[in-house]
């Protein structure tokens, strides 16, 4: 089944380089898959740059903020749960 909309085509101007556990990097392209890593694979369960990213990718997917904003937020919850590259 395909999405009924292309908010999950967004994607950033640069991908964020992540590592998580023992896994080699990966690398997150835009809003949907950030929201995908915060809800399912995130080695931290809260904190506030968490939050802030998943408001903001969801602001971003819904057109309400710039994609780039939701990058940005997405790299701070990052550094915060040690998982940037």
């Amino acid at each position: 089944m395909y999405p009924d909309n292309h908010t999950h085509e967004l994607r950033w101007t640069a991908p964020v380089a992540i590592r998580i556990g023992r896994r080699s990097s990966e690398f997150i392209h835009g809003p949907a898959e950030a929201i995908d890593y915060l809800e399912h694979r995130w080695p931290v369960l809260d904190g506030p740059y968490l939050d802030a990213a998943r408001h903001r990718c969801v602001e971003a997917m819904n057109s309400l903020t710039h994609i780039e904003v939701a990058r940005e937020a997405f790299i701070s919850a990052a550094a915060e749960a040690k998982v940037l590259t």
